[in-house]
């Protein structure tokens, strides 16, 4: 089945991505965790009707297989997310729309039944990622905590040095074609030359010509880990593996966060850290990578916990079983938030706050004394997402209120997922929402004077999360005027159920037209994915192959007859399947139009669109007109 598919994805894939991605409906703890992200949340306003109608055979085989899904514009949607890095500045990240999510995950996942990891063949090399498709597991922390166990593991088990790395603007620089083969190479059923290119293809959509960093993403997390620094591993472990003085060694990998321990005949091992450096850094350079020589360094085992809290990621865990000993869970945590606050208070007063002290403030605070495995910011998430009646105290709310009057929002900029939460969380008793009314009067005043940052936007998605997207202004005056394409997909994705959104915008009249002709739907892809791209002479290439497909479909269809392509290939039987339109220029439109395909050089050698000063325009109104004729066409057919 999957041959037939140039996207690749079999059945058994499709069914089971969407059994993991669309089980919030059924299940309350991952509806919890994926109404924290805007990534995920969409997924929370499917019923179980339609989870049982997207991952159905018959879903499958007209929109999956045939490639159909791709032909819907609620599909093709896709813009810029707000995803903070831990250093405080924001990820080139991109939010997809629902449906193009789920396809990214079912070529995740068809890729990682398919690859043999070569990895796998070493005890020594241990890699983790976000999430993981064996166990079904969609989010991080399960397999972020393992790959902090796995480092503690070794920190005491005679291991007393290792090395952390860090590369520079990873997923950024990752090359997708070079990725593609690597992937095809290892794969125990290749996928066609058609299928890798349309993965390219798809994945560069998403990323706007580049890798995706996508939300939640377990499909780009695996292959950019498990596939793509398969064999860099495998080699760097070799190269350590001969070196004279290590008489063992241990690789533990999450995405690109690489911990490497090490096991030294003498403790003198500067030498083999350089060694090892300089080997990991001309082997990533070989695939485009540039190890982040800033955040690599040789450590002592004892240093493990310092080094793990600079690496943990920010994300919300509301929901993701957050990890406490039991004996945390007894402890009254009350006094430490009032203490939390009134430090950052004084960090503010005296002018001293920022990621540092932030960072400096939350472990003091909150870090347990006896559990080296848990960092301050894991207790304080404990606290705000599982157990917020530490929070319910008027001291508390009180303190809040006077530290977002005396400081504004910034202070939110610090760690707007964790703050915002904590604002909101702390609203109950006679001070209720008093602290939220502030804070929304400072958004509201810095919307009037034209000051609105990402990070106001960022305190406005994390507000809009916590309360269903139940606040109209907010969406209208700060997200709408400032940010028109998430107010889109707010509208669309998250206020509104996707799948009806898919429903009304799927012409189910082109469907029956094309009738399951993949080859459309390609030339249909490629096409838009060239225009978003401002590839004009590409996207016209591919707009007007699909324009004379679309029109042999339009023929066989009216005439009750199989598909014949080569018989439109001439000008006057392309007119003549539309010489019942009321206008009359039909003729002269089909002329330009192959004019226009006969000078452009990617068809024909005379390569005439070269040298017209207005070439873009051109192209611009000619796809407009030959759209207008098929929508008039398929409009006349009774």
């Amino acid at each position: 089945m999957a041959n037939n598919s140039f996207l690749g994805i079999t059945y058994e894939s499709w069914q089971e991505t969407c059994e993991m991605f669309l089980s919030p409906v059924n299940n309350f703890r991952l509806r919890q965790s994926f109404s924290m992200y805007i990534q995920d949340y969409p997924f929370t306003k499917l019923t179980l009707k339609d989870k049982q109608e997207i991952e159905s055979l018959n879903f499958y085989t007209k929109y999956i297989e045939s490639g159909a899904i791709l032909f819907n514009d609620s599909v093709l949607f896709r813009t810029k997310n707000f995803v903070i890095k831990n250093s405080g500045g924001f990820r080139n990240s991109q939010l997809l729309s629902p449906f193009m999510f789920l396809i990214q995950q079912a070529i995740g996942l068809e890729v990682q039944k398919r690859y043999q990891e070569i990895r796998e063949v070493d005890d020594n090399l241990i890699a983790f990622y976000s999430g993981n498709f064996l166990t079904h597991n969609v989010l991080y922390k399960n397999e972020y905590q393992d790959f902090s166990k796995w480092n503690n593991y070794y920190a005491v088990e005679d291991y007393p040095y290792f090395i952390k790395t860090d590369l520079s603007d990873y997923f950024t620089n990752i090359n997708l074609n070079e990725l593609v083969a690597s992937m095809n190479k290892s794969c125990n059923k290749k996928f066609t030359p058609l299928q890798q290119k349309t993965i390219v293809d798809i994945f560069s959509y998403c990323g706007n010509g580049k890798y995706p960093l996508v939300q939640n993403s377990v499909s780009s997390s695996f292959l950019a880990t498990r596939v793509y620094l398969d064999d860099i591993d495998v080699n760097l472990g070799k190269f350590i593996n001969n070196l004279p003085n290590i008489q063992d060694y241990k690789l533990i990998r999450y995405v690109d966060d690489l911990y490497i321990w090490l096991k030294p005949k003498s403790n003198d091992v500067n030498q083999d850290y350089n060694d090892i450096r300089s080997e990991y850094s001309s082997l990533l350079r070989k695939k485009g990578l540039t190890l982040n020589t800033s955040k690599t360094g040789l450590y002592k085992s004892q240093e493990i916990n310092e080094q793990l809290k600079k690496t943990i990621y920010n994300d919300v865990i509301a929901g993701q079983s957050n990890a406490v000993d039991e004996d945390m869970r007894e402890t009254d945590w009350t006094d430490n938030i009032k203490e939390f606050i009134r430090r950052l208070s004084d960090a503010v007063m005296s002018n001293k706050l920022n990621k540092g002290t932030f960072e400096n403030i939350v472990s003091d605070c909150f870090k347990p004394d006896k559990m080296i495995e848990f960092t301050g910011e894991e207790v304080l998430k404990y606290i705000i997402y599982d157990n917020n009646k530490y929070l319910q105290d008027d001291e508390i709310i009180i303190n809040l209120d006077m530290l977002v009057a005396n400081s504004g929002i910034s202070f939110i900029y610090l760690s707007p997922q964790l703050l915002i939460s904590m604002i909101i969380n702390a609203t109950n008793g006679q001070n209720k929402n008093r602290v939220i009314k502030a804070v929304l009067k400072q958004l509201f005043n810095r919307n009037r004077e034209g000051l609105i940052n990402s990070y106001d936007v960022m305190i406005v998605i994390q507000y809009l999360l916590l309360t269903h997207f139940h606040h109209p202004d907010l969406k209208e005056k700060i997200i709408k005027s400032n940010e028109s394409e998430l107010y889109y997909y707010i509208m669309h994705y998250c206020c509104n159920n996707f799948f009806d959104d898919f429903k009304r915008q799927n012409d189910e009249k082109y469907v029956s037209i094309i009738n399951g002709d993949w080859k459309t739907y390609y030339l249909y892809f490629n096409f838009k994915a060239e225009l978003d791209n401002k590839s004009y002479m590409e996207a016209y290439a591919y707009f007007k192959t699909y324009f004379d497909r679309m029109t042999a479909l339009i023929a066989a269809y009216i005439e009750h007859a199989d598909l014949n392509i080569k018989k439109y290939y001439q000008k006057n039987n392309l007119v003549a399947v539309y010489k019942n339109l009321q206008q009359n220029d039909t003729e002269k439109i089909i002329k330009k139009a192959n004019k226009l395909r006969d000078r452009n050089p990617l068809v024909h050698s005379s390569s005439e669109m070269l040298g017209m000063p207005d070439w873009t325009e051109n192209i611009k109104n000619m796809i407009k007109k030959l759209t207008d004729l098929i929508k008039e066409g398929i409009n006349n057919i009774e």
